[in-house]
């Protein structure tokens, strides 16, 4: 015979059963700790994180101040056509357009977290210089004496170039385009080194305007010297 106790005990665990049937799922996905919309387990984790990049406040036309001129000089500093006064005008976004696509990056001209890495600024911007790359170059290394082909000698060394190469490499530059990455030639030739677009069209890619970005067209010349020497360049400067 069951005592009065057990009788009680069994009457109150099948009240329970009861009560959890009639309010359905919701009361016991929260007993379990689930949300039951989303059927995933609630967690101590706190919800209010935010990522880096989602704390980005990107940059776009109208924008100013010191985060624009930050862009602005990266973008000077690799040829490309830019004012830098810190206002984030069509001059500027025409020049993120162009840097967005030489990269293969989304075209956007808006500076976004990524587009904003590519041009090296989450590094601490570093005091206004005349070179345009932090590499060291070599003490007894040669320097070409037009600053405006020598200022390509460590972005050249970045891009795989040797510094034994450089002193030819620089002459070429100077001849080929003076230094100026925003040469152009009628045959479809551009940039540092007038690479000719319609020649190397399968391997540069749909948009020319590629080879207008010095880091690119450093980079795609020394494929063509892997491939073929000096030749491309007519033996120039032997």
């Amino acid at each position: 015979m069951l005592g009065l106790r057990t009788v009680v005990r069994r009457t109150a665990l099948t009240c329970c059963l009861a009560a959890a049937v009639s309010l359905g799922a919701p009361a016991l996905a929260h007993a379990a700790g689930t949300n039951s919309t989303t059927g995933t387990t609630a967690s101590a984790e706190p919800t209010g994180r935010v990522t880096a990049a989602a704390a980005f406040k990107p940059l776009q036309t109208g924008a100013r101040g010191d985060r624009v001129r930050r862009v602005q000089r990266a973008l000077k500093a690799r040829g490309y056509r830019v004012v830098v006064n810190g206002k984030y005008g069509p001059l500027t976004t025409a020049a993120v357009r162009n840097f967005q696509r030489a990269r293969k990056m989304p075209v956007t001209g808006r500076v976004g977290p990524r587009t904003w890495k590519a041009l090296g600024l989450h590094k601490p911007d570093p005091a206004p210089t005349t070179s345009t790359t932090s590499t060291t170059l070599p003490a007894d290394g040669y320097r070409h004496p037009n600053p405006l082909v020598e200022r390509w000698h460590g972005l050249a060394l970045e891009q795989g170039w040797s510094e034994a190469n450089w002193k030819r490499l620089s002459c070429v530059i100077r001849i080929e385009s003076g230094g100026n990455p925003r040469a152009r030639n009628p045959s479809s030739a551009a940039g540092l080194l007038q690479i000719h677009y319609r020649s190397h069209q399968r391997w540069v890619g749909p948009d020319p305007a590629v080879l207008f970005d010095p880091a690119t067209n450093l980079r795609y010349g020394l494929r063509l010297f892997k491939a073929s020497g000096w030749r491309p360049w007519g033996n120039i400067c032997g």
